[in-house]
């Protein structure tokens, strides 16, 4: 399976997991009993109940990896700015994005790391358009 049909199928599971989620969130509205039952059955298929912030983060590590592209980009040609290093930068973040597209949730020491590199290559990127 190719990445752009790898990719498309992850993305309408998790679609149809969205969907899944809100039709029993419904339910539960409708039926307070059986709210608490409905949040059992939402973990037991593990279907996390803030995917939105999922889905926004996922967003974010998109905009960060273009950041570093841009960066890689603008560099070339300087000597005091490290290609290679760059390169890793966009590695680890696009390994991130993937790892939490595949599992559905957010690992705080990768959102750190990710924060980390997101200020760095800010900080690089206004270093370039000054020059």
């Amino acid at each position: 399976m190719d990445k752009i049909k790898r990719l498309k199928y992850i993305s309408d599971e998790l679609l149809k997991k969205q969907a899944q989620a809100d039709a029993l969130r419904d339910l539960g509205e409708r039926n307070p009993e059986a709210a608490s039952a409905i949040d059992n059955i939402l973990a037991a298929f593990g279907i996390p109940e803030d995917i939105h912030k999922v889905q926004d983060n996922i967003d974010k590590f998109s905009s960060v990896v273009s950041l570093i592209k841009s960066n890689i980009k603008n560099s070339k040609g300087y000597n005091n700015f490290s290609e290679s290093e760059y390169i890793n930068d966009k590695k680890q973040v696009f390994d991130i994005k993937h790892k939490v597209l595949s599992i559905n949730k957010i690992n705080n020491e990768d959102m750190s790391l990710v924060n980390k590199i997101y200020k760095k290559h800010l900080n690089i990127q206004s270093i370039l358009q000054g020059k």
